[in-house]
C-alpha cells in the first residue's frame, strides 16, 4: 500500500500528464483549424500578404523621403487601402535610386543657409555657429565646434563625417573609430 505522500505524488504526476495531453489536443485542433482556413481562403491570405507588402513599401518610401531631406522625424506611413499592388511595387522599384554622395561642408566658409542643410542644425544654431566663427575665428576641429551652444557630443558625432574645417584633413567616421596610430618614440 502506498503511503499518503506517495499517493499525492502519483496524483500530481497523473494531473500533469492529463493537463499535458489536453494541451496537446487543443494545439493540434488549433493547427487543424488554421490549416483548414488556409485551404478554404487563399484569396484572403493573398489579400493580407498584399496589404502587408504595401504597408512595408510605404514605410520604406517614407523613410527614404525623411532621409533625403535630412530633417524631421520619420512619420509612420499607412498602408494603401485598395487597388492592385503590382503596379505600385513596379513604380516604387523604378524610383529606387541611390543619391549621389554629398561632399562635406566646410564649416569655416559655409553660410548659415548651407549649415542648415546639416542634420540637427536649424536656423538658430546655424546663426550661432556663424556668430561664433566671426567672433573667435575659424574652427580648428570638431572639438572647437563643440564650443557653440547647442552642439553636444551626440550632434558632434553625427556631424563628423559631414563637415570639414578649411580644407584640413578630416577623418571619416570609420577612420576615427579605428585603433589609434602608434606614437613615435623619441630617443634622447
Amino acid at each position: 500500500m502506498p503511503t499518503p505522500a506517495e499517493r499525492q505524488a502519483l496524483l500530481f504526476v497523473a494531473a500533469v500528464a492529463v493537463i499535458g495531453g489536453g494541451a496537446r489536443v487543443v494545439s493540434t485542433a488549433s493547427l487543424a483549424r488554421d490549416l483548414a482556413r488556409a485551404e478554404q481562403g487563399p484569396a484572403l491570405n493573398t489579400n493580407l500578404a498584399t496589404r502587408a507588402l504595401d504597408a512595408q513599401i510605404a514605410a520604406v518610401d517614407s523613410a527614404r523621403r525623411a532621409k533625403s531631406t535630412g530633417r524631421g522625424k520619420t512619420s509612420t506611413a499607412s498602408a494603401p487601402r485598395s487597388g492592385s499592388s503590382r503596379r505600385r511595387v513596379r513604380s516604387t522599384l523604378d524610383r529606387a535610386t541611390v543619391p549621389d554622395p554629398v561632399p562635406p561642408i566646410d564649416v569655416n566658409h559655409a553660410s548659415a543657409a548651407e549649415l542648415e542643410r546639416l542634420p540637427r542644425i536649424g536656423p538658430a544654431l546655424a546663426a550661432r555657429i556663424v556668430a561664433w566663427r566671426e567672433q573667435h575665428g575659424p574652427f580648428e576641429s570638431l572639438e572647437s565646434l563643440r564650443h557653440v551652444r547647442g552642439i553636444g557630443p551626440a550632434t558632434a558625432q553625427l556631424l563628423a563625417p559631414l563637415v570639414t574645417f578649411s580644407g584640413r584633413y578630416s577623418p571619416s567616421r570609420s577612420e576615427a573609430l579605428a585603433s589609434p596610430r602608434p606614437r613615435a618614440s623619441y630617443v634622447s
